[in-house]
């Protein structure tokens, strides 16, 4: 099992920090909290990819 964390899908998706930051956060995303930091497991991600074509952003989270 791997895990992805904000960075990796900052390099994975080709997006901003800050935009990693608020999609790890964002309700219906499959990522998981620890102490601070999220992360992502790589089939969920993967799974989550493939059923969703938009998401909504809240970058008051970050």
């Amino acid at each position: 099992m791997k895990f992805y964390t904000a960075e990796d899908l900052q390099q994975i998706m080709q997006i901003g920090h800050k935009q990693a930051e608020a999609l790890m956060r964002a309700e219906g995303f499959p990522s998981i909290r620890i102490g601070r930091s999220y992360r992502v497991e790589e089939d969920a991600l993967s799974e989550w990819l493939s059923q969703t074509k938009s998401v909504k952003l809240d970058y008051s989270k970050c």
